[in-house]
């Protein structure tokens, strides 16, 4: 197995930083949401709208965080690991908007839950298939 070095100065290092920390503020923005009085009027219909959004946003978000940190261990691509850092918060972002009085399609908020979804999961299969001879340690 080669060596891979990380470092804080590598491009895709530093867009999976910027992705991460553009998730994690939009995750943030929700939590007083429930608590201002124009929640209520038409940018959410209600504050268990917002509720709901919060927790899909801290189911998905989590793994994100996670797994793309150890995707970057992996040695990808650049060009491909920026693509799916960007197609996944465009893709979390178009979840959200889809939770706020549905101004997106059904069909597009469930479709960008499910790219989230499997890029996390293609994320997650390039770590374990990287690091599988650690499997029988």
């Amino acid at each position: 197995m080669q060596n891979i070095t990380i470092s804080l100065e590598t491009p895709l290092t530093q867009t999976y930083m910027v992705h991460a920390a553009l998730l994690a503020v939009k995750l943030l923005a929700l939590s007083p949401l429930a608590a201002f009085t124009w929640v209520n009027k038409g940018i959410f219909p209600n504050t268990d709208i917002v509720r709901r959004a919060y927790l899909s946003e801290l189911k998905n978000l989590a793994p994100f965080w996670i797994v793309g940190a150890l995707y970057l261990t992996t040695g990808p691509q650049v060009a491909l690991g920026t693509t799916l850092f960007r197609v996944y918060t465009i893709a979390r972002a178009c979840v959200i908007l889809g939770y706020a009085t549905r101004p997106l399609p059904a069909l597009i908020s469930d479709l960008a839950l499910i790219t989230s979804y499997f890029i996390n999961f293609y994320m997650s299969l390039c770590v374990i298939y990287k690091y599988k001879d650690r499997l029988y340690l």
